[in-house]
């Protein structure tokens, strides 16, 4: 799937978060994803996008939120922003919230 800039994402249902010694890891808990061999660990700025990513919140606002905690220039953190949301989007991690 295509990443939209103005698209707005939900992680999976399907997942846990967790803090384990100061690392932020992602657990898929059912379903295909339930392989403990698929367990992600997060950066502090991966925490944060997939914390953004709540089925409320466009990209765009995600962006500015990365770019007001994290020293980066704003097109930087777009094009690591789509790169992430679709390596997320890829593992089934989260789906895309369809416009009403």
């Amino acid at each position: 799937m295509a990443v939209t800039f103005d698209g707005v994402y939900r992680r999976s249902a399907d997942l846990v978060t967790r803090q384990v010694l100061g690392e932020t890891l992602v657990v898929p808990i059912r379903g295909e994803l339930a392989d403990l061999q698929r367990i992600f660990a997060l950066n502090p700025v991966a925490q944060f996008i997939w914390s953004q990513l709540d089925g409320t919140k466009d990209l765009v606002a995600v962006r500015d939120g990365v770019v007001a905690r994290f020293a980066v220039e704003p097109a930087q953190a777009e094009v690591d922003i789509v790169e992430f949301v679709a390596q997320l989007s890829e593992m089934s991690l989260i789906t895309e919230v369809q416009a009403p």
